[in-house]
């Protein structure tokens, strides 16, 4: 099978799925009404999905301008979801006008919506939403629109920003990031989070797995990791400091709140490739 061949994940309306639950967990937005039971549900057990949403978008954020600002100049964007405020084309253009893009996804929703997006503001010669899986790495780096903005001969940006917990133990998450990894070149860099369970406390590790065991309703239920199983995803990338610390915490461009329930609940770093 080629990679044009690839299929997207059906759109089911009836059966939450982890894009449209975190875009309206950023944003607000609620796709289908459908969806509205099992928001609530999230919002009962873990009333601070919100906050952890958008520290995740803001760590994706600060992570794009400091790979810009260290000359990357293309982005592969893995586990994309729906299109909001804050994209990764947007950040980089910012800084880069000419930034490429590619960003990822298995949901149909979110790869219609985005290509939408992108015909509309006619960024199609410079960005693109390709049909992929981060557990089928070898379509993602050989689709023919990957190949048409992406020169592995340079580096690039590789974000995975809250994929992995979605990543079972079964596909073998680290032998992924590593066929990603061989891929590309020397001064590549690599942004990625996940939420752990490991330095929260009692009450907050009881909302928190209570919530990942909603997901399992879900089409894509939930893997929690420690710190350890977090870092192994890094073997081979030279960590920037802090290293592994917090979304929140890395590189922030605004005070800490100590009282944030959600801040250790979401390990984050980034990796450059000597």
């Amino acid at each position: 099978m080629s990679p044009s061949d690839f299929e997207p994940r059906p759109l089911d309306t009836h059966k939450p799925s982890s894009a449209r639950i975190y875009h309206h967990m950023v944003t607000g937005e609620v796709i289908f009404e459908s969806d509205l039971p099992f928001i609530q549900r999230l919002y009962d057990e873990i009333p601070f999905y919100p906050m952890w949403a958008r520290h995740n978008r803001q760590f994706l954020a600060r992570a794009v301008r400091y790979m810009a600002g260290n000359g990357i100049r293309q982005f592969l964007d893995i586990g994309a979801g729906l299109p909001t405020g804050g994209s990764t084309h947007e950040v980089a253009g910012e800084i880069i006008p000419q930034a490429r893009v590619v960003y990822v996804d298995n949901d149909e929703e979110a790869i219609n919506r985005a290509r939408e997006l992108l015909q509309r503001n006619q960024l199609l010669d410079t960005t693109a939403m390709i049909d992929a899986d981060l557990r089928e790495p070898e379509r993602i780096l050989d689709h023919p629109d990957t190949r048409r903005l992406i020169d592995f001969s340079k580096p690039v940006g590789l974000l995975l920003v809250s994929v992995l917990p979605w990543i079972p133990d079964a596909s073998q998450p680290a032998a992924l990031i590593a066929t990603l990894r061989d891929a590309v070149a020397p001064g590549s860099h690599i942004a990625m989070t996940h939420v752990s369970l490991q330095d929260a406390g009692p009450e907050i590790k009881k909302q928190v797995a209570a919530g990942a065991a909603i997901f399992a309703d879900a089409s894509t239920p939930v893997t929690l990791r420690t710190r350890q199983q977090f870092e192994t995803f890094f073997d081979g990338w030279k960590l920037v400091e802090p290293g592994i610390t917090y979304a929140t915490d890395w590189h922030p461009d605004q005070p800490l709140d100590n009282d944030d329930y959600a801040r250790p609940c979401n390990f984050a770093a980034l990796g450059n490739l000597p």
